[in-house]
């Protein structure tokens, strides 16, 4: 911790520490501060905590966690549960956090939860080693609301209480602490793991790095062609000078294969503007065109009847069952009546234990994120879809699955 806390080497003895405690038990008497001790079965893994700026409708974040506590989610639980408190009861309007850039660790927690990254701030504290720039990340109300499926000025905002979750407790208390884990947390976490995977994904098409298996690739190169032939045939089916969205584009490989045979409009629409780039430079080497823009699969940004047909790669599979609903809502909306959807996803291996999984993917550069992910056979999918209506349903003997449902 001291390469980054200021605090750590001037902190020599207890009473070093209940001189803290003191000033933060001050803090929240006075409503300038919380500071929360997180307990890990009993014991004190860390301290997470706010103080308030000028103006007061504004604060700022602060955390540590101790050796052997990092790398399990609990700051992020941690720090989101906060964020629900600071939101709903302490009236802020922004919330930032400010981190060293070479603190991964740190700078990796509001990135999960969907803060932006708004500067960096040159020599903006002095550490044992020197002078080190901040990266400040804020977040305000109205994004949060949206994160969370509430309206800005939603009823959550307005019942005071404690950090709803959280059963953390003021420094010098006894009582345990535990942080929730909540779908609206969690798709946040997914959105940041998405926009900084942006310039990796594609080794998982490709089955480069950690993805090669010698004893697989074959396999996956050839179902993976048999993907490519399930979206032609889509395609083929759609009227000359059509629409067809792509939704969750990602990396383009889907809106590409959409716009090959040039006989339809093209539109790929995807939450991570880093995708988006990576989609943007694909069609540019290979020639291709296709309207791309920066949305949200739960709230479509075009108009109704807009296309008359819609694909989904690998994106139905991480909606929690809840969203489900929304989703075709909105493909219903923007897609013309009668019109169709292609679902592609990872189908069920072997090896997969459980319908649902909370994955803890991690990235090159050590960072890891949670993502769900709801695994289906071909029988499994049709089953899912049973609400939306009868579909159409395929797998290839390993790694993919596809359903085409009528809207």
């Amino acid at each position: 911790m001291r390469r980054w806390l200021p605090w750590v080497d001037a902190t020599e003895s207890p009473q070093d520490s209940a001189s803290f405690v003191r000033a933060a038990e001050a803090q929240a008497g006075a409503g300038t501060g919380l500071h929360l001790a997180i307990r890990d079965q009993g014991a004190l893994a860390g301290v997470v905590g706010y103080r308030r700026l000028d103006p007061p409708a504004n604060l700022d974040i602060g955390y540590w966690l101790g050796d052997g506590f990092e790398g399990r989610g609990l700051m992020t639980a941690a720090c989101r549960t906060l964020l629900t408190h600071a939101f709903a009861a302490a009236a802020a309007h922004r919330v930032q956090i400010r981190a060293a850039p070479g603190n991964a660790r740190s700078r990796a927690v509001p990135e999960r939860l969907g803060f932006r990254l708004e500067g960096v701030l040159r020599e903006a504290e002095y550490l044992p080693s020197g002078w080190v720039d901040h990266c400040v990340y804020a977040m305000v109300a109205g994004e949060w609301a949206r994160l969370r499926g509430l309206r800005p000025e939603g009823a959550e905002r307005r019942v005071p209480g404690p950090p709803g979750g959280l059963q953390a407790h003021r420094l010098g208390e006894g009582r345990p602490a535990r942080a929730a884990l909540d779908d609206a947390g969690l798709d946040a976490e997914m959105a940041a793991y998405y926009e900084a995977r942006a310039p990796e994904y594609d080794d998982w098409y490709e089955r480069r790095g950690r993805y090669a298996d010698p004893a697989t690739d074959a396999a996956w190169f050839s179902e993976l062609a048999s993907l490519h032939a399930v979206v032609g045939r889509f395609t083929a089916g759609l009227p000359p000078q059509g629409a067809v969205v792509d939704v969750g584009c990602g990396t383009g490989r889907w809106t590409a294969a959409l716009a090959e045979g040039g006989t339809v409009a093209v539109a790929g629409v995807d939450q991570a503007p880093a995708m988006l780039e990576q989609a943007q430079a694909r069609l540019r080497r290979l020639g291709l065109r296709a309207l791309l823009v920066r949305g949200d699969a739960l709230d479509l940004p075009f108009p109704p009847a807009a296309f008359h047909a819609a694909v989904s790669g690998f994106v139905f599979d991480h909606l929690a069952e809840a969203q489900r609903g929304r989703f075709f809502a909105e493909l219903r909306r923007v897609v013309r009546p009668g019109g169709r959807v292609l679902l592609l996803d990872s189908r069920r291996e072997a090896r997969h234990t459980a319908d649902v999984e909370i994955q803890n993917r991690p990235l090159r550069d050590g960072r890891r994120f949670r993502v769900r992910k709801t695994l289906f056979t071909a029988d499994g999918l049709r089953r899912a879809l049973e609400p939306i209506g009868p579909a159409e349903t395929g797998e290839t003997p390993n790694f993919f699955v596809w359903a085409e449902v009528a809207l």
